[in-house]
């Protein structure tokens, strides 16, 4: 899909433009990049904008307990000889934080986005990717990430029936059986 003309509708222009603004606002403000709340705005004003965004580039995703961050930066590097790259490597990684990444990267040909573990369903199914990496789910982040077990349900769950090519780290069993339920 990477070419087409502008996938953006009057709604969703309205909303990037005021997403940016409140990013700018709070960078002002000192209160961080302000990816996240630019992106929850832009979000509530147009609840179909990561879709949009993403419609027209070769999106890649990247999963993860650990290491996301890395191997984004490094698939990013790499296709960025074959086109423009929008990721969001300030590492906002939900689902607000990847909008306002995209809503940066207009002349992008591809996307590489880091996506925390627990939104990977919803964000390959709003975005359609080429390829999904899922690198590992690991116990040491409990604190936030549940159980590594429901983690890598949601995952199958998440992408069975996905036309993307799914990477996936052959050392993790958990891993492996959450790829396991994609056709690819």
């Amino acid at each position: 899909m990477a070419g087409n003309s502008d996938p953006l509708t009057p709604r969703a222009k309205l909303a990037v433009t005021a997403g940016k603004a409140v990013a700018a606002a709070s960078r002002a403000a000192g209160r961080g990049s302000g990816s996240v709340i630019g992106g929850r705005v832009a979000l509530k004003l147009d609840p179909d904008l990561l879709a949009r965004l993403a419609q027209s580039l070769d999106v890649t995703l990247v999963s993860a307990t650990n290491g996301k961050t890395t191997t984004t930066r490094l698939i990013a590097e790499a296709l960025g000889a074959a086109g423009p790259v929008v990721s969001n490597a300030l590492g906002a990684n939900m689902p607000a934080g990847i909008t306002s990444a995209l809503a940066g990267g207009s002349d992008a040909k591809f996307g590489v986005i880091e996506v925390d573990e627990k939104y990977l369903a919803g964000v390959a199914r709003d975005t359609d990717p080429k390829c999904i990496a899922l690198l590992n789910l690991s116990r040491d982040q409990l604190d936030r990430a549940a159980e590594t077990r429901m983690l890598a349900e949601n995952w199958r769950e998440g992408l069975s029936g996905s036309k993307a090519v799914i990477v996936a780290n052959a050392d993790d069993p958990l891993v492996v059986w959450a790829a396991s339920s994609s056709p690819t």
